[in-house]
């Protein structure tokens, strides 16, 4: 599990930023995002900074990777407008995805998520996929999806992506299309969160970013699979009762707590960030 949020690991928080600073760190770096932190402590960060610290201080379980969910919610709870999130967040909030993704081993996602966003290759500049390697890395992180039918988006860009590796979970017999993106099947007798979680750690995956979709991450709640939230706040407010919640589905039977980490600050989006506890009754 993480670190205990009253304890974190020293060289979190930076004491301050500059564009010259970030690109000696990170050669290559384009288009510097400063995140304002407002909590633990005001300073200026990036997500580099922020992050590598995650890799730093997160440790797997001997059963399965750490888990971390990235989501993004107007101010009314919404995590999706017109189907997608692609109208809620601004660069600051791409930015901290794609960071996300860097310092991930893998990247869960629902497949709806896949058809409603389409994705591509998870990670599309050289400079990103260097640093990972630097790191001592795969260039590029593994997508997984898991899938009872393997009823998913075959269409989708991200079984377009030649230099995409893909590896899918699933229980049917049935074969797969062709695709571009370099695909491995996993047949399972019963399709079952904890023993993907636990054939992932065998694969090497002890970082696992969690990108949705909200019945998808209800699932993993549910199982106590997910140990930290980051959280985007999108000042949008849409009252649209058809758009979900960042989690959907029957309410958990023990809802999990949340221990808050940091409050970042970029415009007018929030990003939050939580460890998740196990979860407790009457929460």
């Amino acid at each position: 599990m993480a670190w205990s949020w009253s304890d974190p690991p020293s060289g979190i928080y930076p004491s301050a930023l500059t564009s010259e600073s970030y690109a000696r760190a990170v050669p290559g770096a384009h288009d510097l995002i400063v995140y304002g932190q407002l909590w633990p402590q005001a300073c200026d960060v990036s997500a580099v900074e922020l992050l590598n610290a995650l890799r730093q201080g997160a440790t797997s379980s001997p059963h399965r990777p750490f888990v971390f969910l990235n989501m993004i919610s107007t101010l009314d709870g919404r995590a999706a407008v017109d189907g997608g999130t692609r109208g809620l967040g601004g660069r600051a909030d791409i930015e901290m995805l794609l960071e996300l993704r860097t310092v991930a081993d893998a990247v869960l996602i629902g497949a709806g998520t896949v058809g409603a966003e389409g994705y591509g290759r998870l990670l599309r500049r050289p400079e990103r996929r260097e640093r990972r390697q630097h790191q001592g890395l795969a260039p590029d992180p593994v997508a997984v999806l898991v899938s009872h039918a393997l009823d998913l988006p075959w269409g989708a860009a991200l079984f377009a992506a030649a230099e995409q590796p893909i590896l899918i979970y699933t229980e049917a017999s049935e074969p797969v299309p062709q695709v571009a993106a370099r695909l491995e099947l996993v047949r399972m007798s019963r399709l079952s969160l904890p023993e993907v979680m636990r054939d992932l750690l065998s694969r090497g995956v002890h970082m696992l970013l969690c990108e949705g979709g909200p019945r998808l991450n209800r699932s993993l709640l549910e199982a106590g699979l997910i140990d930290e939230l980051f959280l985007t706040l999108s000042p949008l407010i849409t009252a649209d009762a058809r758009e979900p919640a960042i989690v959907a589905g029957p309410a958990l039977p023990a809802p999990p707590r949340g221990s808050l980490a940091w409050i970042l600050k970029h415009g007018d989006e929030l990003f939050l960030r939580y460890g998740i506890g196990r979860p407790r009754a009457g929460c």
